[in-house]
């Protein structure tokens, strides 16, 4: 696996390139919701509609969550762009054996409370009209190995034009309870209620 090498020249950089992209292909973004969890580190998981996702991360986590940013991408797409371990992102290769080591790191990291770590459950990009999404089940191997105190975030990523050129950016995020026994399908229905009731606010916007 490759893990994240947060590099500050790259952070800083890419940092100011998402805010100028961000004012320069949408009309406006904005963030519903907010996380108060001192001392504990953040497991984030999202949907995955579009290949920004992980940049977008970069913008809420200077905006909301002032935690080390962590992404997992899968090992083909960081092979292919090394210069995303530089901003936090690790790898993750599907069906194999380095699977593990790498929900394994992930779960390390959030034994840290200054860390976040994100990652989108399901695995593949699917269209934000999507609904209702579901999980790959090998992600539960992290919150299952933390040994420490950590808070599980709901994040949503939706986009619409409404009676404008250009698109508006809306960033949802809750905080979630899990369930003792880390059951799969109910932290998936979980998210879907919760994903719904995103769409529902961003149609009230229309």
């Amino acid at each position: 696996m490759i893990k994240a090498s947060h590099h500050p020249l790259y952070l800083a950089f890419f940092g100011s390139f998402i805010r100028l992209f961000l004012r320069l292909q949408f009309r406006k973004v904005s963030v519903h919701g907010s996380i108060n969890a001192p001392g504990k580190s953040l497991l984030v998981i999202g949907n995955h509609f579009s290949w920004w996702d992980g940049f977008f991360s970069l913008y809420v986590r200077k905006k909301t969550f002032n935690r080390k940013l962590h992404v997992m991408i899968l090992e083909e797409q960081l092979s292919r762009r090394p210069f995303l371990a530089r901003m936090g992102a690790f790898s993750i290769k599907k069906n194999s054996r380095s699977a593990v080591e790498s929900l394994n790191y992930a779960a390390s990291l959030l034994d840290e409370p200054e860390n976040m770590v994100l990652l989108f459950p399901q695995g593949r990009f699917e269209s934000h009209h999507q609904h209702p999404l579901s999980f790959e089940q090998g992600w539960l191997r992290i919150p299952k190995n933390v040994s420490g105190p950590f808070q599980l975030v709901f994040l949503a990523y939706l986009t619409d034009y409404f009676d404008h050129p250009r698109p508006e950016l809306s960033i949802y995020l809750k905080e979630y309870v899990l369930p003792g026994d880390f059951d799969p399908k109910t932290i998936e229905d979980d998210y879907n209620a919760f994903l719904k009731h995103c769409i529902v606010q961003q149609n009230l916007k229309a």
